[in-house]
């Protein structure tokens, strides 16, 4: 049973349209953008869940993820950002991808992505891959966590004033990404040591 929080549905009254279904995204799939409105991710808190009412959506994607490749050795493979479009029901969705198992894998992965969406109950929903070109033009960015909520395609042009969410409890692969990012490659090396003992 979903859990429907009083700030969700206060945010769904102010901006004038209902709430349908979340989607979900998994770890390494990070959603950027959608129609025009771009979402901002920050260090501790990565948007992973997107609110939308039923409707066709554009959606900006990126992957990104981390493989060990030997004892002290790592590899970031990322993707460019990409657009897919999906129209979606008044359901719940997880975004899918093929299993990645190893670093090649996620390289062609990276070239050429392919998502989908699966709904609770149901077929597959194909998340066709559209041209950037094709795609509404961004307006400023609008600071937001999860859960995001977003008007379909067909509604872009209408202003509607929203409200952004307060910022949400940080989740630790964030916070380790941060100190990650602000460590030393000494204090990197002396990290991985220290997990590589503890397996």
């Amino acid at each position: 049973m979903k859990k429907i929080s009083i700030f969700g549905i206060f945010i769904a009254l102010y901006s004038g349209f209902s709430v349908a279904g979340e989607v979900n995204f998994p770890e390494e799939l990070l959603p950027l953008q959608v129609n025009d409105r771009e979402i901002e991710h920050s260090f501790f808190n990565k948007v992973r869940t997107l609110d939308l009412s039923a409707g066709v959506y554009r959606i900006k994607v990126k992957y990104s993820d981390l493989f060990e490749l030997d004892y002290d050795e790592h590899e970031v493979v990322d993707s460019k950002p990409f657009w897919v479009e999906v129209s979606i029901t008044d359901d719940d969705y997880q975004v899918r991808l093929q299993p990645i198992d190893n670093v090649e894998q996620a390289r062609a992965f990276a070239k050429s992505p392919k998502i989908w969406l699966q709904p609770e109950k149901g077929s597959k929903v194909v998340a066709k891959q559209v041209n950037a070109q094709t795609v509404v033009a961004p307006v400023p960015v609008v600071r937001e966590s999860a859960p995001t909520p977003v008007k379909p395609s067909t509604q872009i042009k209408e202003k509607v004033e929203q409200v952004a969410p307060s910022a949400g409890k940080p989740d630790a692969v964030s916070m380790l990404e941060f100190w990650w990012q602000q460590a030393t490659p000494e204090q990197r090396a002396a990290f991985l040591t220290t997990i590589d003992a503890q397996r």
